[in-house]
């Protein structure tokens, strides 16, 4: 509980194996979000951007629910500033930008839907699991609104500019295997597992190799904007960390026992 006795509206839990939970946490409001959420958000990536990098961050919504977006029934102005209006949007940006920049793989584990401004938040993750009967929507038009939160950016950037006019314009909602076949999510998965299955995710992920996972994951922030020739260079760099470390003497040794196994195995077979 906080100060205030209220239960907090974002949970983050970094669990024992290095797996860092946010979750939203507005239930009996569909995990809309509020300037406390966000300031809470804020105050969460403050705690893993300056700690030692965690090996994975799960984002999902409380209760079996991702989100419904902004809450239209909370004010969206906040003090006297020339986008005042604007302010819990700006705020939402702000914790979108941070979610894309983070040095570690992240997965929105979508159950039940995602629309509005959440949907922009689950498309600032690496991966979207959406549960077979989860929903996506960027309904903004038909509250008299643009998209935002950059839904129009990575909806055009993915799908293409026919395509995402066409949501976006229509206003309709996307089933979770329309998602899957347009790219917008990575796996489709059964009601009520995505966030056991972004979980079970990470013992697959880089053979506990934590270094070369975080490389990775910097060098796919830069491959969205820069070209070729920088990511070469960044190659370079990466790799020269790698093989410096200890990470890949291990795993060399590892890849060599398993292959000894399988050899003494089939010798005996």
């Amino acid at each position: 509980m906080d100060q205030a006795g209220a239960a907090p509206e974002l949970l983050l839990d970094v669990r024992d194996d290095g797996v860092a939970v946010i979750t939203l946490n507005r239930p009996r409001a569909k995990n809309t979000v509020s300037f406390t959420m966000w300031e809470q958000f804020s105050a969460a990536l403050d705690h893993l951007e300056n700690a030692t990098p965690a090996r994975m961050l799960v984002l999902c919504g409380a209760e079996g629910y991702f989100s419904n977006g902004g809450d239209v029934k909370l004010p969206p102005a906040r003090g006297e500033g020339a986008l005042a209006l604007a302010a819990r949007l700006e705020m939402g940006q702000r914790i979108i930008n941070r979610i894309r920049a983070l040095p570690i793989p992240t997965v929105a584990a979508v159950e039940g839907g995602a629309f509005g401004v959440s949907w922009s938040l689950a498309m600032a993750c690496d991966m979207i699991f959406a549960a077979q009967d989860a929903k996506f929507g960027a309904p903004f038009l038909e509250f008299g609104l643009v998209p935002d939160g950059g839904a129009a950016w990575f909806l055009a950037r993915q799908l293409g500019r026919a395509r995402a006019a066409e949501i976006i314009f229509s206003g309709r909602t996307l089933g979770a295997d329309e998602a899957l076949a347009l790219g917008l999510v990575s796996r489709v998965v059964t009601p009520g597992t995505a966030v056991e299955e972004a979980l079970a995710l990470e013992a697959t992920m880089g053979g506990g190799n934590a270094h070369a996972v975080e490389l990775t994951k910097r060098l796919l922030i830069q491959a969205e904007n820069g070209d070729l020739a920088t990511i070469h260079a960044l190659e370079l760099v990466y790799c020269h960390t790698c093989q410096a470390g200890e990470e890949v003497p291990r795993a060399r040794e590892k890849f060599r026992a398993m292959a000894a196994a399988r050899a003494a195995a089939k010798a005996k077979g």
